[in-house]
């Protein structure tokens, strides 16, 4: 299982990141629906800002220059509340998979030997996140707590999770909890990212109502 782990995550600390291709499909009541590449669905409020292919790319940047690691996919979706500085953050990503990994792939090896699954996956992250923490620290971002790892459904898919704490970029006292969602799709998998900052009950509440409202084809 390690391998198809490591195929899952392949650059899992720095998926920020695949080509555009975002519709408005609906609004209503103060929330705009989202459909991304026909694959992943969400509602984010109406005052959120979602940044346009400009903006993703430079995030895309700054990424490489934060983590010292080259990347060649931009986000499909980034979204964040409002106002500055944000609370509650959403990415999504589609990244390439070879071999391919489907949902009955991964439903059969966590049925195999869940806790192997698991382990694997906290290796894999052991392995590669130093780096990522140690770009991070370059800007005064550093690690809080210690990460968690899960094998959970999401929007009708099962998803290989990590959660994380970090300070936030915006106020070093405050913690920004972060929780990737990593959903194979067959050739390609989904990398939702939800962060948000800790204790606020309007960033947990927000962040809830996106998750809650996922959908994952």
């Amino acid at each position: 299982m390690m391998n198809k782990v490591r195929t899952i995550f392949s650059a899992l600390c720095f998926c920020l990141l695949a080509s555009v291709a975002l519709s408005v499909a609906a609004q209503s009541a103060g929330y705009t629906k989202l459909n991304v590449k026909g694959r992943v669905q969400l509602e984010v409020p109406s005052d959120w800002t979602i940044s346009d292919a400009e903006q993703r790319r430079r995030v895309k940047e700054f990424a490489e220059k934060v983590t010292g690691v080259a990347t060649e996919h931009v986000a499909s979706l980034s979204a964040q509340s409002y106002p500055a500085p944000s609370r509650v953050f959403v990415r999504v990503s589609f990244i390439p998979m070879e071999p391919p990994l489907t949902q009955a792939d991964v439903r059969q090896e966590v049925l195999a030997n869940k806790q192997q699954v698991l382990k694997d996956l906290a290796d894999v992250w052991r392995e590669e996140s130093p780096t990522m923490w140690a770009g991070m620290a370059k800007y005064g971002m550093k690690e809080v707590g210690r990460p968690s790892f899960a094998v959970e459904p999401i929007g009708g898919q099962t998803a290989l999770i990590i959660r994380y704490g970090r300070t936030s970029s915006a106020n070093s006292a405050e913690t920004m909890r972060v929780t990737q969602y990593h959903v194979p799709l067959g050739a390609v998998k989904a990398l939702i990212t939800l962060s948000y900052i800790e204790g606020d009950p309007q960033a947990t509440a927000a962040h809830n109502r996106l998750k809650s409202s996922i959908v994952i084809r």
